[in-house]
């Protein structure tokens, strides 16, 4: 997973163990492993990564592209995948991915 914005990273959590296939997931940690950044006009949030794999630090200054981590099923998770969640002041916001407007719960997949 790649940043997707310039940004500042805010904070990372690289405890959490991935969720066994099928088994039950950790509800006490929903976001699992993640990377947050401090984006100029946003805060994203980067989530469900696996353990041992976020690349980045706390205060770390990252460019649109930079390696930040695996795509994991940490957290509140049933299957791996990559959750990215957008907002400013609190407030979520709407994403643009390749020129597609999306919508809470779309999914992308990448071939």
């Amino acid at each position: 997973m790649y940043s997707p914005h310039r940004a500042v990273v805010r904070r990372i959590v690289d405890g959490c163990d991935d969720n066994e296939s099928l088994g039950p997931p950790d509800r006490a940690s929903p976001a699992g492993n993640y990377v947050l950044l401090d984006c100029p006009r946003m805060t994203l949030l980067l989530a469900h990564l696996k353990r041992g794999s976020i690349r980045v630090r706390a205060g770390d200054l990252v460019e649109a592209g930079d390696f930040l981590g695996l795509a994991g099923n940490s957290g509140n998770s049933s299957e791996p995948h990559l959750h990215v969640h957008a907002e400013r002041v609190g407030i979520g916001i709407g994403m643009e991915f390749g020129g597609r407007y999306l919508i809470r719960n779309s999914i992308i997949k990448v071939a």
